[in-house]
């Protein structure tokens, strides 16, 4: 039951980050939504800053999950790659359809917003974001390992540049409220990774 509730407000929050902002939900709209006591929200998360951070790791462990099935199996890498840029923007289409906006990056969205004035979000977003940009900078590596990528080009810098694009590409998405913004993503991507230097 404990474990059913902390979910429950896990959820709620995110869903309710998601569809507005950090700092325009307060934790008595999570108690709310969620059918939560606060004395139970407490329980499960000290602050609203302990509740922000479950819902960014959170965040992170949604996309470390895409990121295992399409970058950690067998095949060409740019594929792989490919494969979860589509499966990126197919997160974006649910997440429009849960939600009824298109959200942007949950990642990016709170990277905006909390980044200046909340150094412990911010130290853990940064984490995550390398850690993000480290998945794809070793399928760069694999890349060029294969002939497919130009092998003079620093793949942490050519990762850092497409964590950049899915985030840029992210905001118009969100500020259209439309996925499909996200459709020339994948070419884009291929093509940055297939320049001659």
């Amino acid at each position: 039951m404990a474990r059913d509730t902390r979910e429950r407000l896990l959820t709620t929050a995110r869903d309710l980050v998601h569809a507005s902002t950090y700092a325009d939900v307060g934790v008595d709209d999570v108690c709310r939504a969620a059918r939560v006591n606060k004395g139970s929200l407490y329980h499960f998360f000290p602050s609203k800053q302990a509740l922000g951070l479950a819902v960014l790791d959170r965040n992170w462990e949604l996309m470390r999950a895409l990121l295992d099935q399409t970058l950690g199996v067998q095949g060409p890498p740019l594929d792989r790659l490919d494969a979860f840029l589509a499966g990126y923007a197919s997160m974006m289409r649910t997440m429009r359809e849960h939600l009824g906006v298109v959200p942007g990056c949950p990642l990016g969205n709170l990277a905006a917003e909390l980044s200046a004035h909340e150094p412990v979000m911010r130290a853990r977003i940064t984490e995550v974001l390398a850690a993000w940009t480290d998945r794809i900078a070793d399928v760069v590596r694999e890349a060029q390992a294969r002939g497919d990528v130009e092998p003079t080009l620093d793949a942490t810098s050519a990762a850092r540049a497409v964590v950049a694009c899915i985030q840029g590409y992210s905001v118009l998405a969100k500020a259209e409220d439309d996925p499909e913004a996200l459709d020339p993503l994948r070419p884009l991507v291929r093509t940055l990774l297939l320049l001659p230097r």
